[in-house]
């Protein structure tokens, strides 16, 4: 135990050297270093708990945390997170057992109302048993949608009657609640719609309404067709195709002729407002001509050609309509001998009509009308007015034969916001720059106040310049010849320079010396 000894002296000796704001230093960082590992010694022997559940409904957590309490699993509630913590090694073993249970069940009660006969029901009972498993079923399906936090479905089946004029339709209604930050869209409603229409037999989409708990009917918004929905935080605003076409194309109208001018007049120097009408009726016309052909008859379809020729004595075949060709006795009277030749030829040509159909339709969107203004910043001639007008007017292709006008003129601008707004800006930068300039100064005489009171500290300990005589002890030899140089020199400072001398120049000695001092005590 020599060793432990020695060690225990050097160190009493290394503390007795210290000053007391050193002594002080070393103590409290031994004592932040203990409780540094006195805690994590504590933190880590104790089981981390992660979530098992967040943002559960009052029933499901009741029935997690009775099923924890009674197969005696250790659990913490967080309020502020609105979840269930268990220890970390336990989560997943305890999501298991739980779903193997039917938890948690989404607040809502599904088909599992089935899993459980129970005899002696009505049919009243059973249709309503039925009809919230339904609800329970969908409930939970909706939301599975990612902004959906919490929905509520109702549903609504009529008794079936004998007759169909007497047949009332199914309804249903759905209530959402959207999780914080997020909003829904027209696509997830209509989702919505139509998962509950293709769930309950008989029941339309356009039966079904859907309400979120910020009371906006979202069903109907999809009862418009022509219709853009954008939603943001702070709500959702409707508008018109029809109308949103007519400002883009107003928007690029305008931005085209302002570019145009401001090369000219410079940034901000014009203003220019552009209202367009666009035709979004839809018209089909169809023409059907009748044309004649080169010989002005058309094209022959079908023709018919009949030749008749005779050659004998007596008169022609048939002959003149009358009683003369009819009575065959009275013909063979008036008949005259002699050859008779006879030749008849008919033709019948069926013409095709020529027609000529044409079909034109008129796609939505064209221009119907026109309106532009242009002001510009100062005042205007005529004649500068009159350029102007020649170099916007192609730009945004002005049609007066269909009632499109433009209006150019120019007055100076009010600058009175603008120079207004100047001035508190260059106010402000006033300001910062001498707030800036007086904690520089103030800084600098703090620095130069610290400057100088660590100088004088530092004077103050540090001790006076030996003089030449002073700087130089007498040796030995020179103590011995003269005695009188102890009593001017001090007799401590001359044994101090003789023994720093006889330790520069024998340090082995020394050494040997202070271990044996060491040993001995």
């Amino acid at each position: 135990m020599e060793w432990l000894r020695l060690a225990l002296a050097r160190g009493a000796r290394f503390w007795s050297t210290l000053r007391p704001w050193q002594r002080l230093s070393i103590a409290g960082a031994s004592a932040l270093v203990a409780v540094a590992l006195i805690l994590g010694v504590y933190w880590a022997g104790r089981s981390a708990y992660e979530p098992l559940f967040t943002a559960l409904e009052v029933e499901d957590q009741s029935a997690i945390v009775a099923w924890l309490r009674e197969n005696k699993v250790d659990y913490k509630l967080d309020p502020a997170a609105d979840a269930i913590l268990v220890p970390r090694d336990l989560v997943y073993e305890t999501r298991l057992s739980l779903a193997q249970g039917g938890l948690p069940k989404g607040g809502s009660v599904g088909y599992e109302l089935f899993d459980t006969a129970k005899m002696g029901l009505s049919e009243f009972q059973q249709k309503v048993t039925y009809t919230r498993a339904l609800e329970g079923e969908l409930e939970r399906t909706i939301r599975q949608i990612d902004a959906v936090e919490y929905a509520k479905v109702n549903i609504v089946i009529p008794e079936q009657r004998l007759f169909l004029e007497q047949q009332q339709p199914s309804t249903a209604s759905v209530l959402v609640r959207l999780r914080s930050g997020m909003s829904i869209g027209p696509d997830h409603v209509k989702a919505m719609v139509h998962l509950v229409s293709h769930a309950v037999q008989g029941l339309s989409p356009e039966n079904i309404t859907v309400v979120d708990t910020a009371g906006k009917v979202l069903s109907d918004l999809l009862d418009e067709e022509f219709f853009i929905y954008t939603g943001g935080s702070e709500g959702r605003t409707v508008s018109s195709v029809q109308r949103e076409l007519e400002r883009q194309q107003e928007r690029e109208l305008e931005n085209k002729v302002r570019i145009m001018l401001e090369r000219v007049f410079g940034p901000g120097k014009v203003v220019v407002r552009i209202k367009v009408d666009l035709d979004f009726d839809r018209r089909t016309s169809a023409t059907k001509e009748y044309i004649p052909g080169e010989t002005g008859k058309g094209v022959i379809r079908s023709q018919q050609q009949m030749e008749e020729t005779y050659t004998g004595t007596g008169g022609a075949v048939g002959g003149a309509p009358g009683t003369t060709t009819n009575i065959p006795g009275y013909a063979l009277a008036q008949q005259q001998a002699g050859q008779t030749e006879y030749a008849k030829t008919e033709t019948t040509n069926n013409y095709e009509i020529t027609t000529r159909e044409t079909q034109q339709v008129v796609t939505p969107g064209a221009i119907q009308r026109l309106t532009a203004s242009v002001l510009v910043d100062g005042e205007l001639e005529q004649t500068r007015i009159d350029g102007l007008r020649a170099l916007v007017a192609p730009a945004i292709g002005l049609n007066e034969a269909r009632g499109d006008q433009l209006e150019i003129n120019g007055m100076p601008f009010s600058t009175t916001f603008a120079d207004t707004l100047a001035d508190q800006l260059a106010a402000e930068r006033r300001m910062q720059l001498i707030m800036a300039l007086v904690a520089a100064a103030v800084l600098l005489a703090a620095a130069a106040f610290a400057g100088v009171v660590w100088m004088r500290r530092r004077r103050l300990r540090m001790p006076a310049a030996p003089t030449a005589e002073q700087k130089r002890f007498p040796s030995i030899q020179e103590l011995l010849s003269s005695p009188e140089l102890l009593e001017a020199q001090g007799e401590l400072a001359v044994l101090e320079e003789q023994l720093r001398a006889y330790a520069r120049s024998k340090p082995e000695e020394i050494a040997n010396l202070v271990q044996d001092w060491l040993s001995e005590e």
